[in-house]
Order: C-alpha cells, then sequence, then structure tokens
C-alpha cells in the first residue's frame, strides 16, 4: 500500500478523493430526500464536484506533471469560486493556500518565484475585495479580515518550511560529511587489511603438532572435541596444546589466536 501511494501526488490524490466522493455522496443523497434521484444527479453540487474530483482519482493511479497541473488549478478553481461566493469564509483563502503549497512541493514557483507568488496574493486580494464589494455595501476593506488570516498563516508555514528545508540541508551536509569519512576509514581499513602479515608461530617456538591445532581452530572456529574429531587425537591432548599455545604466544583465549593467526591460513 505505502509504494502504491508513495508520492506526494498519490497520496494527495487519495485523501482528495475519498473526500470528494464523500461530498458528492452526501450531496446526493441531501438532494434525493427532497427531489428524486434523477434530479440529484443532475445537481450543480453534485456533478461539479465529481468532476473537479476526477483528476484527482485519475492521479492516484497515474503519475505525471499534467495531473499536478490539474491538482493545482483544481484547488485554485474551488479558491475562486468560494471567495467569490463568500469573502468572509476561510474556504476560499484555505482553498488558495493549499493551491500555492502544491505549487511550492511540485516545483512550480522554482522560477520567477516572487512574481508568481505576488499574482496569487493580488488575485486573492482582488477577489476578496470584489466579493466584498458584491455582497455589502461595507466597501473595499470589508474582505481584510480574512485575507490578513491568510497572510498570516502564508508567512508562518513559510518560515516553518524554510527551517525544516534548513535542518534538511544540514543532514545532507552531515551525511556527506559522514560518508566521506566511512570512504576514508574504508580505504583505511584495506589497507591495514593489505599490510597484515602472517603471525611467526616458529618464533615463538610452536610445535607442528600444536600449530595443527592452531590452524584447525582458526579455520573452523571449532570446539576443543570438533578440534579432536578432526585431528583424530584426545580432547585431553587439545586442551594440553592450547594450554601451552596460550603460554608461548601469550594469550589468554581460544579467540585471541583466532585473532591473531587469521592471517596464516586461507580457507
Amino acid at each position: 500500500m505505502k509504494r502504491f501511494i508513495g508520492t506526494v501526488q498519490k497520496r494527495i490524490g487519495l485523501l482528495i478523493s475519498v473526500i470528494g466522493l464523500a461530498v458528492v455522496l452526501t450531496n446526493l443523497i441531501s438532494i434525493s430526500i427532497e427531489e428524486d434521484f434523477i434530479s440529484a444527479l443532475g445537481g450543480f453540487s453534485v456533478w461539479s464536484v465529481f468532476l473537479a474530483t476526477v483528476p484527482f482519482i485519475v492521479s492516484v493511479f497515474i503519475e505525471s506533471r499534467l495531473l499536478k497541473t490539474l491538482q493545482v488549478l483544481v484547488f485554485l478553481f474551488m479558491g475562486i469560486m468560494n471567495v467569490m461566493d463568500s469573502y468572509q469564509e476561510f474556504y476560499g483563502p484555505g482553498m488558495f493556500l493549499a493551491s500555492w503549497l502544491l505549487m511550492r512541493h511540485y516545483g512550480f514557483l522554482e522560477k520567477h518565484a516572487k512574481i508568481k507568488n505576488a499574482a496569487i496574493l493580488l488575485l486573492l486580494t482582488g477577489l476578496s475585495q470584489f466579493s466584498a464589494i458584491l455582497h455589502t455595501q461595507e466597501g473595499v476593506y470589508a474582505g481584510m479580515t480574512t485575507l490578513l488570516y491568510t497572510l498570516f498563516l502564508i508567512l508562518l508555514l513559510i518560515i516553518i518550511w524554510r527551517d525544516m528545508a534548513l535542518q534538511q540541508e544540514a543532514l545532507k551536509k552531515e551525511n556527506l560529511s559522514l560518508r566521506v569519512n566511512y570512504r576514508k576509514l574504508s580505504a583505511q581499513l584495506i589497507e591495514l587489511e593489505e599490510d597484515q602479515k602472517p603471525f611467526d608461530l616458529k618464533n615463538v617456538k610452536i610445535s607442528p603438532a600444536e600449530e595443527r591445532v592452531i590452524q584447525t581452530l582458526t579455520l573452523y572456529k571449532a570446539s576443543n572435541r570438533e578440534i579432536a574429531e578432526r585431528l583424530n587425537i584426545a580432547e585431553s591432548t587439545v586442551k594440553l596444546h592450547l594450554y601451552n599455545i596460550y603460554n608461548k604466544i601469550g594469550v589468554d583465549s581460544r579467540f585471541d589466536i583466532i585473532d591473531l593467526c587469521k592471517y596464516n591460513y586461507k580457507e
């Protein structure tokens, strides 16, 4: 399911599709109660919302720039309609805000961002004031309350967005630095591995029988019983050899022998 809706476009498409279809169904039932079902299907609040939902339904299944543009335009159109219907409600400016957020996320504001942002704000301002003139006698400033509230939210989102972007950039730099350090450490470890030489067993006077025990232990990480079986000797003899090996090499455990002699034998 996460892979199916793994992008912002698809998630938004699914969210709006569910909400849109729920609104269509609610309007259909509401109109059907007052009128008949056929009349309800032809109701503006039914078919217009359904048509507006269609691009979002399609965008759940198909990823494309055209569908992203349609998502932005649908929010923008709904914002215009809501503002013109009621300048005092937040639904219209909220739709403008959703459209603006999508444009930012989809990269539509990367070029000429200031001009586009100013155009969106001027469009919202003009529509709010025009709607106020149409619906009231209060004058041009009647819709300023909602407009200022919308502007406040936009500025708040920009502040938070920029801070998140800076944090993300810092994390990217830190991640890059860690990768560079990891590569350096890997290269150093490779050099160290290449420079390692077999431990000189003859120098510490390891006998041939003891070396066979060391070889079996190092190659197979074997227990005392397994070493005895592989070398066809008694387990007590293995223990004696290990005791002598510890003293000659100067280690305290079988794991130290394995680590010290790991370059002496190849599997």
